[in-house]
C-alpha cells in the first residue's frame, strides 16, 4: 500500500467553507429569483458538488476525505442557520454531494497522472 500524505486541517476546513458558502449563495440567488422547489434543490446541490471539486484541486491527494470530513461539519451549519424549516436531511444530502463532488476531482486528478 503506497503512504499517504497527512490529511490537512487547512483543506477540511476549506471543504467546510465552500460548502457552506457556495450552498449559501445558491439557496440566496435561488430564492431571490423565485425559481421552483425543484430547481432550488437542484441548484444547491449542485453547489455542493462544485464545492467538492474545487476542495479537491485545493488540496490535490486525498480530497474525498477531506470534503467527506468538511461536508460533515458543515451539515448543523446549514440545517440550523442556512436551510429553511431546519432541515436537516437536505443538510446531510449537501454533505454527501459535497463527498460526491471530491470524489470526483480525485478521480480526475487521478486520470491525468
Amino acid at each position: 500500500m503506497p503512504n499517504r500524505p497527512p490529511l490537512r486541517p487547512a483543506g477540511i476546513i476549506f471543504a467546510l467553507a465552500a460548502n457552506l458558502l457556495l450552498v449559501t449563495l445558491a439557496l440566496l440567488a435561488g430564492s431571490v429569483s423565485g425559481v421552483g422547489s425543484g430547481l432550488l434543490a437542484g441548484l444547491t446541490l449542485a453547489a455542493a458538488i462544485i464545492a467538492g471539486l474545487a476542495t479537491a484541486a485545493y488540496v490535490g491527494q486525498r480530497a474525498a476525505i477531506h470534503t467527506a470530513l468538511g461536508g460533515l461539519l458543515s451539515v448543523p451549519v446549514l440545517a440550523l442557520f442556512v436551510l429553511p424549516g431546519n432541515n436537516w436531511s437536505f443538510a446531510i444530502l449537501a454533505a454527501a454531494f459535497c463527498t460526491v463532488g471530491g470524489i470526483l476531482g480525485e478521480f480526475r486528478q487521478r486520470r491525468a497522472k
